[in-house]
């Protein structure tokens, strides 16, 4: 999937609350994560076809989540783009709990340097290769207008 210009929404709240707060954002419509950022850190993302979102989109993806976010002790920290020169991405993802390890994995790379990006990942996370599960992002959801 093309997830050039996607934005992201990070918000920052207590630890204790993440999988709480996880829930209502997703009951809000939004494609949340937890984030390697650090405990307490969720992040949001969105996608509206462009390579370049507008200031406009931007703003609006943040407001939505500020919104979910209304009475959870949690606020937004920062709004911005992924940016990079690949356009097909997968999530990498932890087979057994299914929760992402913050990583996307450049599909259009010769195989041979995506294992080598899966093996540092994998050590990293302190979790086997063969644990790692490749996954296409969802589907970004829009602001409402």
């Amino acid at each position: 999937m093309n997830v050039r210009g996607a934005v992201f929404v990070v918000v920052r709240g207590p630890a204790d609350k993440v999988e709480a707060v996880l829930a209502t954002m997703r009951k809000a419509g939004l494609f949340a994560e937890k984030s390697v950022r650090g405990p307490g850190t969720i992040e949001v993302f969105f996608h509206g076809g462009d390579s370049r979102p507008s200031p406009a989109f931007m703003d609006a993806c943040t407001a939505q989540v500020a919104k979910a976010a209304i009475g959870t002790d949690f606020v937004v920290e920062e709004t911005g783009t992924i940016d990079s020169e690949a356009a097909s991405r997968q999530l990498a993802y932890d087979r057994r709990s299914g929760e992402w390890l913050g990583a996307f994995l450049d599909t259009d790379t010769p195989p041979e340097r995506r294992r080598e990006t899966l093996a540092r990942l994998a050590a990293e996370r302190g979790i086997a290769v063969e644990d790692i599960e490749l996954r296409d992002p969802p589907e970004f959801r829009l602001p409402p207008e």
